[in-house]
């Protein structure tokens, strides 16, 4: 099955793509608060319904038409995003647990400290903004 240098091989290169995936969360993290210091505070986000309605110069009658279907649809979408946000949230952990597998003791402490640092930052950030679920 696997070597001891195939598994050892396959673990950096997972451990590469964690460290990968935290840089950019945090990169992104610290380029969103550095951007809206520059700019000022967010701008409010106006609604799908809202923004078909300026670019597409809706009439009254198509605007509730579209309401309408968008309220049809909203339950079963926000069902969609909890369904793949769950799966999401397993498979993290599955990966999670297996990458500890390949770690020494000391390895482990360190990549537990890494990933509640990047579940921190992903609570700030659904926090911060509205989440799909929130909308």
């Amino acid at each position: 099955m696997f070597d001891r240098s195939k598994l050892w091989a396959t673990g950096l290169l997972v451990a590469a793509f964690a460290a990968g995936v935290a840089v950019g969360v945090a990169s992104t993290a610290w380029g969103d608060r550095h951007q809206e210091d520059r700019r000022g505070p967010p701008r409010e986000e106006i609604s799908y319904l809202d923004r078909l309605n300026h670019d597409l110069q809706l009439s009254p009658v198509q605007r509730d038409s579209v309401s309408a279907i968008l309220k049809h649809y909203d339950e079963p979408m926000r069902e969609l995003w909890r369904r793949g946000r769950q799966q999401l949230d397993s498979m993290r952990l599955q990966v999670r647990t297996e990458i500890g597998t390949v770690l020494n003791p000391e390895q482990q402490a360190r990549y537990q400290m890494m990933n509640q640092r990047m579940d921190s930052l992903r609570a700030v950030r659904e926090r911060g903004g509205a989440s799909r679920e929130d909308r």
